[in-house]
C-alpha cells in the first residue's frame, strides 16, 4: 500500500492583496491554463493574459468536438440553462441534441480539418456522435454516486492552505464533483482527444490541474477531496476494439508531490510576474520523469536551497539526493502505473420507450451517422422508415450497421435501402410482428402478370413479354411454389389462342394440377430434354416465318394478322435437370439457346430453383434472365447468386419476395406475393 500523507487543510481566504507588495500585479487570478501557457509559451501568455489581447485562430476538430462534448455533458449532468429530463434515456437524447447544436454553431472557418481526425464537417459530426455515445457507455460514476456536489461550475476563491494565505486568488472549472457511497469526495475531469497522453512520461499539467481543483473544490464545499480522475476519451475508434476511455486517477493522500509542485510553481510564477528572473519547466515536457520533477520541487537549481537539502539528507551530490528522495517517498510510482481498465456501466438508452423511427435514428447516431426522420409507410409485411442523411454520409456505412438496427427494433429481417431508388433518402424496411396478406386473388390481364403487392398496397405488374425471361428462387416454405401457381393461373386467364403453356415438371407434383391446360407437359428427364430441343426447332421455324412476313418479332407478326401464339415455358427446379449426368448438358445447351435467341420469336421462359448455387445458376444463365424473383433463401450466398446482393435470406417467407425488374427504375422492390 502506498504511504498515506496528511492532506493540506484549505479554507476560504479573505482579500489579501491590499499590501503594497502586490499593488499593480498584472493578473487578478491564477488558473491551471494560465500557468500551463506561462510555462510553454511566455510570449503568448503576455499577449493574452497581461495585455488582454484575444487572437482568434483555427482549432483542431478534436478541440471542436471536445468543446461540444463538454456542452453535452453539462446538460446531461443537469447543469444547463434548460432542465434536463429525469429519465436517463431522455436525458441522453436531450444532451446529444444540445451538443450537436453547439457543434453546428462552430464556423468551418475556425476549424483546421485534417486527414487524421476529420477532413470535413461530416466526419467531425461523426466523431462527436461516436464520442458522445461511447463516453456515456463507459462513464460509470452513477454506479458509485451518493450525492452530486458540483457540475461544470467555474470556481474562483482566495484560499488559505494550512494557514498560509495565497495572495493571488485561484480560478478553475470542476466538470463533476460527487460524493461516493464511502463518503469520499471525488473530482472528475472529462477530456476528449485525438490521442492518449503518453503513459511513459509524467504529465505535469494533470498534476497542477489536480492541485487547483483540490484547493477550489475544498474551498467551495468545505469538504476534503479524496481524488481527481482524468477520463481521456479518444474520439477515433481504437483498432484493437479496446475501451476508448483511459483513466488517470490521482489519490491526493498518496501523491503529496501534487502540492509540492503547486507551491514551487506558485512562488516562481509570482516571482516572475513581479520582475524577478526565474526558470520554470515546461509542464508538458518533464524529461527524465521523477528525476527532473523532484529536482525542481526541491529547488536543486538554487545554490542555497540545494545545500540545505543536501545537509538534511546527509548527501554530497544531486545523484545521491535524488536516489534517497525517490526511494523514501515512492512519489510517483502510483501515478505512473496508469489505470487503463474497462468501465462499462449499465447505462443504455431506453429504446423501449422510443418509437421505431427514434430508435433507428439514435442507434445510427451512436455510430456517428447522422440522419433525420422523414416519413414512414406501413405495408402488409413491413414498415418502411425514410430518413434524410447528413451531407457526405456514405451509404455503405449505413449498410454496415443493419445488425445494430435489428437489435434496437427487436426484429430480424431489416433491409436497408441506401439510397431509396429515385430519391435522396435512405430507408429501413422493418418487418411487422403481425402480417397481413392480399385479400383478393389477382386476375390475369393478358400478358400483364401481377407479381405482388408493394408496401404502399399497390399491385405491381409486369408484361411477361418484356421480362423476357424470369429466374425464380426460394427455399422450402418461402412461397415460391405458391408464387409460380399464381403466375400460371393468371396466364390461363388470357384469351384462347394468345398463349401456349409448356410446363416442365421434374418433381412431378408441382405443376401437375395444370397438366390439362398445358400445350406440352413433361415430367420425365428424357421428355423434358426432348421438349426443350423441340422448342429450339420451333424457334428456328418461327424466325423463318417472321422473315417471310418481313417483321422483327412476334408482336409485329400478330399485329399483321398472324396466328402464332406466344409460348410461355415454366421449368420447375432447374437444379434437378442441370445435375442429370445423361441429360444435363443437352438441357443446358437447349435452355441457353432459347434464352439468348427466343424472345423475338415469342418464346419466354420462367426458370425456378430451390438450390441457387453458382454451378447451377451460371453467369450465362443470369445474363439471359434479367428479371428475377427471390423468395426467402437459405443463406446470404444464395441471395447473392440470384440477385447479386444479399438480403433475400432476411425475408419472412410465405410470399415475401424481392423483385428485380430491369424495365423499372425502382430497383429491387420488396413485395408480398399472393398467398392463395
Amino acid at each position: 500500500m502506498p504511504k498515506a500523507h496528511k492532506l493540506p487543510v484549505v479554507v476560504k481566504g479573505k482579500e489579501s492583496r491590499a499590501s503594497t507588495e502586490f499593488q499593480g500585479f498584472p493578473l487578478d487570478h491564477y488558473s491551471y491554463s494560465a500557468w500551463k501557457q506561462f510555462s510553454s509559451n511566455p510570449f503568448m501568455f503576455k499577449v493574452n493574459r497581461i495585455n488582454g489581447d484575444t487572437i482568434e485562430t483555427t482549432s483542431s476538430p478534436s478541440n471542436a468536438v471536445g468543446r461540444s462534448m463538454h456542452e453535452a455533458m453539462k446538460y446531461y449532468l443537469g447543469a444547463g440553462d434548460e432542465p434536463t429530463p429525469k429519465d436517463d434515456g431522455e436525458a441522453i437524447k436531450f444532451a446529444h441534441k444540445k451538443g450537436t447544436e453547439y457543434l453546428a454553431n462552430i464556423s468551418d472557418g475556425f476549424i483546421e480539418y485534417n486527414e487524421k481526425i476529420a477532413k470535413n464537417r461530416q466526419q467531425m459530426e461523426e466523431r462527436f456522435a461516436f464520442a458522445f455515445f461511447g463516453y456515456l457507455k463507459e462513464f460509470d460514476y452513477k454506479l458509485n454516486c451518493k450525492e452530486v456536489l458540483l457540475v461544470e461550475k467555474m470556481l474562483k476563491h482566495h484560499v488559505e492552505v494550512d494557514g498560509r494565505a495565497l495572495p493571488i486568488p485561484l480560478k478553475g472549472s470542476a466538470d463533476l464533483v460527487y460524493v461516493d457511497k464511502a463518503n469520499l469526495v471525488r473530482i472528475e475531469d472529462h477530456k476528449f482527444t485525438g490521442q492518449y497522453s503518453p503513459e511513459e512520461s509524467i504529465d505535469g499539467g494533470k498534476l497542477v490541474q489536480a492541485a487547483f481543483n483540490y484547493f477550489l473544490v475544498y474551498a467551495e464545499t468545505g469538504r476534503k477531496p479524496y481524488s481527481m480522475t482524468f477520463r481521456e476519451f479518444k474520439i477515433v475508434a481504437n483498432k484493437d476494439a479496446s475501451p476508448q476511455t483511459r483513466l488517470f486517477e490521482i489519490v491526493y493522500e498518496e501523491q503529496p508531490i501534487v502540492f509540492d509542485l503547486f507551491f514551487r510553481l506558485y512562488d516562481d510564477v509570482t516571482a516572475g510576474l513581479m520582475g524577478k528572473q526565474v526558470y520554470i519547466p515546461n509542464l508538458d515536457a518533464f524529461y527524465d520523469r521523477e528525476v527532473s520533477l523532484i529536482a525542481y520541487i526541491h529547488r536543486l537549481d538554487v545554490d542555497g536551497e540545494r545545500a540545505k537539502q543536501f545537509k538534511k539528507l546527509k548527501v554530497e551530490n544531486i545523484t545521491d539526493f535524488l536516489k534517497k528522495k525517490i526511494q523514501k517517498e515512492g512519489s510517483m510510482k502510483k501515478y505512473l502505473e496508469t489505470v487503463s481498465q474497462k468501465f462499462i456501466s449499465a447505462k443504455t438508452l431506453n429504446y423501449k420507450a422510443m418509437k421505431i423511427e427514434e430508435r433507428i435514428k439514435m442507434k445510427l447516431a451512436e455510430h456517428g451517422l447522422g440522419v433525420e426522420f422523414h416519413s414512414k409507410t406501413t405495408g402488409g409485411s413491413v414498415e418502411l422508415y425514410r430518413y434524410e442523411p447528413n451531407v457526405g454520409l456514405k451509404m455503405t456505412k449505413i449498410e454496415a450497421y443493419v445488425k445494430d438496427i435489428e437489435q434496437v427494433v427487436e426484429t430480424s429481417g431489416v433491409r436497408v435501402l441506401a439510397p431509396i431508388p429515385d430519391s435522396g433518402l435512405v430507408g429501413f424496411e422493418v418487418p411487422l410482428k403481425h402480417r397481413t396478406f392480399p385479400k383478393h386473388k389477382p386476375k390475369g390481364e393478358g400478358f400483364n402478370i401481377a407479381i405482388g403487392v408493394n408496401i404502399a398496397g399497390e399491385t405491381v405488374r409486369m408484361d411477361i413479354r418484356q421480362a423476357p425471361h424470369i429466374l425464380i428462387s426460394g427455399a422450402t416454405g418461402s412461397g415460391k411454389s405458391t408464387g409460380v401457381t399464381s403466375f400460371i393461373s393468371q396466364l390461363l386467364d388470357a384469351p384462347t389462342g394468345h398463349i401456349d403453356l409448356v410446363l416442365l415438371d421434374p418433381k412431378m407434383v408441382e405443376l401437375a394440377q395444370f397438366k390439362k391446360d398445358a400445350a406440352i407437359y413433361a415430367d420425365e428427364m428424357p421428355e423434358i430434354c426432348q421438349a426443350l430441343k423441340g422448342l429450339v426447332m420451333e424457334m428456328n421455324s418461327r424466325y423463318k416465318e417472321l422473315q417471310k412476313k418481313r417483321v422483327k418479332n412476334l408482336e409485329e407478326y400478330r399485329d399483321k394478322g398472324g396466328k402464332l401464339p406466344y409460348i410461355i415455358v415454366v421449368l420447375d427446379e432447374y437444379a434437378d435437370c442441370a445435375v442429370s449426368e445423361m441429360y444435363g448438358p443437352e438441357i443446358k445447351t437447349a435452355l441457353l439457346t432459347l434464352a439468348g435467341k427466343a424472345r423475338a420469336a415469342g418464346i419466354h421462359i420462367a426458370l425456378t430453383t430451390q438450390r441457387p448455387s453458382t454451378k447451377i445458376i451460371s453467369g450465362d444463365i443470369k445474363a439471359n434472365f434479367p428479371t428475377r424473383i427471390a423468395f426467402k433463401t437459405s443463406s446470404a450466398v444464395d441471395s447473392q447468386v440470384i440477385l447479386d446482393v444479399a438480403g433475400a435470406e432476411k425475408l419472412l417467407g410465405k410470399g415475401d419476395m424481392l423483385f428485380l425488374d430491369p424495365t423499372s427504375s425502382k430497383g429491387l422492390q420488396r413485395l408480398q406475393g399472393f398467398n392463395f
